[in-house]
This record gives C-alpha cells, structure tokens and sequence, in this order.
C-alpha cells in the first residue's frame, strides 16, 4: 500500500468521483474512526463506520449511516492507494 500526500482541494475532487465502499479516515474533534463510503455528494459523504460493520451480522442496508462534511475526511484509500489530506 502507498502513501500519496495531496491538498485538501485534490482530496475533495477524489472524493467526488469516489463509488460506494472506499474506506476514509474521519477526525472529528480528535475522535478519529475508519468508515466506508456510501455516496459522496457535494460538501460530504454518508460512510459507516467500520466498526459498526465489523460487529453486526446485519447487511450495511440495516446499518445506521451518518453524513460527515468533507473537511472532516483526511483519508481516502482507493485501490491500495491511500490519499492522505496534508494539514494547511
């Protein structure tokens, strides 16, 4: 796995092409948590949080989501590439 670091600008643009199921790296307020994307659009993206999968049974469908804004996203692996955000 590599390690590219970009602009929070070259993060976004990737995070809106990005499809269903791209992990990201979420910070919010110091908790940080690994989720998986489950649509991005405009400023933000519904992900679940791994977590959340690694313990249920259940299909993702029955799994709670929540909608993160962009600017809490640090990280984006694609494909065994992981996109990391440089702090500006």
């Amino acid at each position: 796995m590599s390690i590219v670091h970009v602009s929070e600008k070259e993060l976004y643009a990737k995070l809106e092409k990005c499809i269903a199921g791209e992990r990201v790296l979420i910070d919010r307020e110091g908790d940080r948590f690994s989720a998986r994307i489950q649509h991005a659009r405009g400023m933000d993206a519904t992900v679940i949080p791994e977590k959340q999968l690694g313990n249920s049974g259940k299909s993702s469908n029955d799994i709670n989501s929540i909608t993160v804004p962009y600017e809490t996203i640090w990280e984006l692996e694609i494909k065994g590439v992981v996109y990391s955000r440089l702090a500006e």
